[in-house]
């Protein structure tokens, strides 16, 4: 169901699918994208967290339809973008936002866990990218934005599998803007550092209490001397999707409060984005 109403702002008629929109960034990003004007393809693998961000949508007058989405897995990516093209017309707007993350030594990691890492935070932007790029190419316009992560940029330990997906994603993003220049698609990446969001909380909930001074610490170092928002990454979401970044692709933009800009990064337990 389209939920109807009417806003103008810097996305005003555009279409975007969100990934992972169910809460923390990705719901963030929604709404904002809503709020300026887009009708939004909610697209998320838990069904109440799907019909949760759709409602908020409607109550702040935006549009917006659901769809529950395993981004894993090519068949449900193809017919999700088969639908939001047949239900909406076209899609100019990707956020691939869907994501999740284990905190370990590596040595005590799980293969299944890792594939899945791997398959849900790289593969799910490669296959979401690949379904809406044909027609993106056929009108020579479109923009993706993926939510890769500081981590995908810099050291980070007890995060090894999360960090190599999240680099891949840094990679794909640079190579594929180069490829995608020529059809006027803009393909950029934002790397948050330590936003508070759910995911980040329990990765503070289930660290040892011995670290939790150790994180606290790290927080007090961000130079801009708090976490950042998934309303602050949202902004920078709505730029990277709208004609002011006309001239902006291939680039992967930290969101971190300075905190990447130590001579020496190396970022360690729980730095989840």
């Amino acid at each position: 169901m389209v939920h109807e109403g009417h806003h103008s702002g810097k996305l005003e008629d555009k279409i975007a699918i969100v990934t992972g929109a169910g809460r923390g960034i990705g719901e963030s990003i929604a709404i904002a994208m809503a709020k300026e004007g887009a009708r939004v393809a909610v697209v998320e693998v838990s069904e109440q967290r799907c019909r949760e961000t759709t409602d908020k949508i409607m109550t702040v007058g935006g549009q917006a339809i659901s769809l529950k989405v395993d981004v894993a897995v090519w068949a449900e990516v193809e017919k999700a973008v088969t639908t939001v093209i047949n239900r909406l017309g076209r899609v100019d707007v990707l956020v691939n936002n869907a994501g999740i993350g284990q905190v370990e030594n590596f040595l005590d990691g799980d293969r299944q866990r890792w594939e899945k890492i791997i398959a849900v935070d790289l593969m799910g932007v490669i296959f979401f990218s690949r379904a809406v790029l044909p027609d993106m190419v056929k009108r020579k316009a479109g923009k993706i934005v993926n939510i890769s992560s500081n981590a995908g940029l810099f050291p980070c330990a007890r995060q090894v599998i999360y960090s190599a997906a999240k680099g891949g994603v840094v990679s794909f993003t640079r190579s594929l803007a180069s490829e995608m220049a020529p059809y006027r698609i803009n393909v950029n990446a934002i790397c948050p550092g330590s936003i508070e969001t759910p995911m980040y909380m329990k990765a503070y909930d289930i660290m040892p209490d011995h670290l939790k001074p150790y994180q606290k610490r790290m927080q007090s170092d961000i130079p801009w001397g708090r976490l950042g928002s998934a309303d602050e990454v949202a902004r920078l979401a709505v730029f990277l999707a709208s004609d002011d970044s006309e001239y902006v692709t291939g680039q992967c933009i930290s969101i971190d409060g300075g905190a990447s800009h130590y001579p020496n990064v190396s970022i360690d337990f729980p730095y989840v984005s």
